[in-house]
């Protein structure tokens, strides 16, 4: 027989991912602050104003709250670029303007969350290398339905056989973890950002771009 959840278990469900949530956001703001050498589980249970047991309740230290933050940084990543529709482009014209709207919007994205990017492009991979290879498989994610189309365009004649479709994947991957560091560095917008970057694949992939008016 299967027992069934009952709602106050329901709503303790809730609030204990509630609670994670919260402590996820305590550390990724003390972690961005302060940097994570320069910090501890006193300063993140302080920060939320919980003690060091509510912490202990879901994490086992600040390396594995480190893994969540982590997670969450990744996840929106995830979100503005891996694009099924992609995938799905009609031709050409449909598939890069697709990729324009995924750079504009990994872009918005650090607009909001310039620290919490930051951390996770650049401090996060410092402190355990094996969050290198998790940063670039989310970017491969992307390669991977961004080749996928290509090789329907090689079959189609749309585009020459001589595409390396896993390079050509690779590279649009690169240059959308590129969009994701440029604004980083400076005020660049959207516009002057997108459009270049895809003019530019698209020169190499397809040929050339007529000129903007």
């Amino acid at each position: 027989m299967t027992l069934g959840v009952g709602a106050d278990d329901r709503v303790a469900g809730g609030r204990s991912a509630e609670r994670r949530r919260e402590l996820v956001q305590a550390a990724a703001q003390v972690f961005v602050a302060d940097g994570y050498a320069n910090c501890g589980v006193a300063d993140i249970v302080a920060a939320l104003g919980v003690g060091h047991g509510t912490f202990y309740n879901y994490f086992t230290s600040k390396r594995d709250v480190l893994d969540a933050v982590v997670d969450h940084g990744f996840e929106l990543i995830r979100e503005r670029i891996v694009d099924d529709a992609l995938g799905r482009s009609a031709d050409l014209d449909e598939f890069f303007d697709r990729y324009r709207h995924i750079v504009d919007r990994l872009h918005e994205l650090v607009r909001q969350e310039p620290e919490l990017i930051r951390f996770v492009v650049f401090e996060a991979p410092s402190i355990d290398p094996v969050l290198i290879d998790r940063l670039l498989g989310v970017f491969g994610e992307f390669g991977d339905v961004a080749a996928e189309f290509l090789a329907s365009g090689v079959r189609s004649g749309d585009l020459p056989g001589a595409v390396d479709l896993g390079v050509a994947g690779e590279a649009m991957g690169s240059i959308l973890l590129a969009s994701a560091v440029f604004p980083l560095h400076g005020p660049a917008t959207a516009e002057d950002l997108a459009a270049p970057l895809v003019d530019f694949l698209r020169s190499g992939i397809a040929g050339p771009v007529a000129a903007r008016p």
